[in-house]
């Protein structure tokens, strides 16, 4: 802390005495320095002690959100100049050092304790990322799923500042809110495809997405007027009437939350407002907020270039009144234009798509496995247009939930 001495009011100055004109005399100038000198010196020893908070922090830090993964491929990182940061809410991996957290809130809770925990301390550069190995592709309900799309290796999101840039976001889903129909990168659905991009958007602007496709039962789908006061109230924090925080709103992000960041794109944002997130997804554990926050962390690393603004990239159009595709159309359009657009080599079906992404297919469940919440496994402490309490729709019996999301 710093301690400033404040003067004693003046009786007849209700906000202290004005500052005297005349030049404070030599004795007055020696009585002081000792004062002066004190606070300098309490001043340099808070500054030194961040100095020594930055000097220890690593070069790279990984942060793996853990519940019950096999993480030997986490421990291959663990090498010099990178620190492997493990926090788990399930079993504790016994090829690396853990640190156990409650297990609420998904691997955003994990995130988030984090970065409020070692505000001070951040490494030049953080990876965050699931328990699952990184690889290519995504099974709804396969806790094996690795995430990756079109070439992206998981040495781009450890080399810091890929690409010269201060964060690194490969962007491989888009949702439209309040509606909760969805678009999928092409480079998520095959690994063939001609012309690839390792950047945020795809190779082929708007053809690099797949059409819009609804599912019914997501939680953008059922809760997607909340997801949208909840970005605008906690996301953007912005003063908003509830006509304009509900205005639609396109966002695109990283299907299983996988990112890295620099610190000082962390420090964009004041210690309180990621405790204030934080509150948000410590209240159960598979809140709501959670599905939230993995479409919305793009945003809250960078405050200057927020969706509600503008759109990251160039997306196909949303389809007339909103009606979008099944599963099975989006894969049978996107093999239809894939081969019309020589994007892939050859005759391409839609059945190698679904193969490869099916989210609409949950595999036999296991206790390392999870599907998006139903409406009675959710706690949503996101406002309502007309209630701002909270309300808790999770069942008792609930059992724990692994990181894993949709």
């Amino acid at each position: 802390a710093i301690l400033v001495p404040i003067a004693s009011a003046s009786q007849h100055h209700p906000f202290g005495a004005p500052p005297s004109k005349r030049r404070a005399s030599p004795a007055q100038q020696s009585a002081t320095m000792p004062l002066r000198g004190g606070i300098v010196a309490i001043i340099a020893l808070g500054c030194g002690a961040a100095a020594r908070a930055h000097a220890q922090a690593p070069d790279t830090e990984l942060v793996v959100a853990h519940f019950k993964e096999d993480l030997s491929w986490a421990a291959r990182w663990n090498t010099s100049g990178v620190r492997l940061r493990v926090y788990t809410k399930g079993d504790v991996p016994i090829s690396v050092e853990a640190e156990r957290l409650p297990n609420v809130g998904r691997e955003s809770h994990t995130y988030l304790s984090h970065i409020v925990n070692n505000y001070d301390a951040l490494a030049k550069w953080t990876v965050f990322t699931q328990g699952a190995a990184p690889r290519w592709g995504y099974r709804h309900g396969d806790s094996g799923s690795g995430h990756l799309t079109d070439e992206i290796d998981f040495k781009d999101y450890m080399e810091p500042f890929h690409g010269g840039k201060d964060s690194f976001f490969a962007l491989s889903t888009v949702a439209h809110l309040p509606s909760g129909i969805q678009s999928t990168r092409l480079g998520m659905l095959t690994d063939s495809l001609n012309s690839v991009s390792n950047a945020l958007c795809p190779a082929s602007g708007p053809d690099g997405w797949s059409a819009w496709w609804v599912d019914e039962s997501h939680p953008h789908r059922r809760a997607g007027r909340e997801m949208l006061a909840f970005y605008h109230k906690y996301v953007l924090q912005n003063d908003a009437t509830t006509g304009t925080a509900l205005a639609p709103v396109t966002l695109a992000f990283v299907q299983g939350a996988r990112f890295a960041v620099s610190r000082e794109r962390i420090l964009k944002r004041p210690r309180a407002y990621y405790e204030a997130l934080l509150e948000r997804v410590s209240h159960s554990r598979n809140p709501l907020e959670g599905f939230f926050l993995e479409a919305m962390w793009h945003d809250v690393f960078h405050p200057e270039r927020v969706q509600a603004a503008a759109p990251l990239c160039e997306y196909m159009p949303l389809p007339e009144s909103l009606a979008a595709m099944t599963y099975a159309e989006m894969f049978e359009d996107s093999a239809q234009r894939l081969t019309a657009k020589d994007m892939v080599s050859g005759y391409f079906d839609a059945r190698q798509l679904s193969d490869a992404y099916n989210p609409g297919v949950t595999e036999e469940t296991t206790e390392e496995t999870t599907a998006a919440p139903s409406e009675t496994e959710v706690t949503t402490h996101a406002p309502s247009e007309t209630d701002e309490s909270t309300t808790d729709a999770s069942s008792e019996a609930t059992t724990e939930e692994p990181e894993t999301t949709q």
